[in-house]
């Protein structure tokens, strides 16, 4: 698989990733401002991706998209986001 064909995969897979967590604390709480901080390193992250993509930077946006789905599995971990059953999709305790 050649970078491009990588940097396309993963692109479909956050955009999945991205629809389906949802954020499972209450939004008034310290943990829910952490949760839309996390949220929005992950769109800005994302965002990166498909600028560097468009600019065919290719080593940038695959780099970006990796910080992204980062913070989306550490959301997870930390039980800030919910990803639903998904165990190949995200990182989660079992």
């Amino acid at each position: 698989m050649d970078l491009r064909e990588r940097v396309d995969k993963y692109i479909k897979m956050e955009d999945e990733a991205i629809s389906k967590i949802k954020i499972s604390v209450p939004e008034i709480s310290y943990f829910g401002t952490m949760a839309k901080d996390f949220m929005d390193m992950i769109k800005n992250y994302y965002n990166d991706a498909l600028y560097f993509y468009k600019k065919n930077d290719l080593v940038n946006a695959f780099a970006a998209l990796n910080y992204s789905y980062g913070w989306i599995d550490a959301g997870i971990r930390l039980g800030i986001f919910d990803g639903g059953p998904d165990y190949k999709m995200f990182t989660q305790y079992k």
